[in-house]
């Protein structure tokens, strides 16, 4: 019934494609009703990242027909995911008690650096979505990246 996805550590954009891929899969298919997202042990996450999530909040709602949660005891990370306008997006919590779960590792995908590049502007936009500092912050990135696609 639901989705769990456990990021840990300091994610960076080397996860990006596989991270997405998996994530759109997941939730696309009949009979997931709602995504949870544990960020307790991630310490940092980069703007792609930060975007990726964004788009999983957005396909939740459009094929969950809810609002993902998102579970993040670190201060330093939540302020940044709020800054971001993640908020706006996920029902975020500091605890998810006292569940226990059994988490299995994600493979990274073998991809091209064309690939990356699509999953990296596609999350910014995601990410420009949310707020108008994210547009100003990430506009010239994207549009940057989108001149240079191959």
């Amino acid at each position: 019934d639901g989705f769990w996805l456990k990021l840990n550590g300091d994610v960076r954009v080397s996860w990006c494609v596989s991270l997405e891929s998996y994530c759109e899969a997941v939730i696309k298919q009949v009979g997931i009703k709602s995504v949870y997202v544990d960020l307790v042990g991630a310490t940092y996450l980069d703007s792609t990242t930060l975007g990726v999530l964004a788009k999983v909040a957005i396909y939740t709602q459009q094929y969950c027909r809810q609002q993902a949660v998102l579970f993040c005891a670190n201060d330093d990370v939540k302020r940044l995911i709020i800054s971001m306008g993640l908020s706006a997006v996920f029902d975020i919590k500091d605890s998810f008690g006292d569940i226990r779960l059994n988490f299995k590792d994600l493979p990274v995908l073998d991809c091209t650096e064309a690939e990356v590049k699509k999953v990296v502007i596609a999350a910014h936009k995601a990410l420009m979505e949310l707020t108008e500092d994210n547009r100003a912050c990430f506009g010239g990135l994207v549009e940057s990246l989108e001149q240079t696609q191959t």
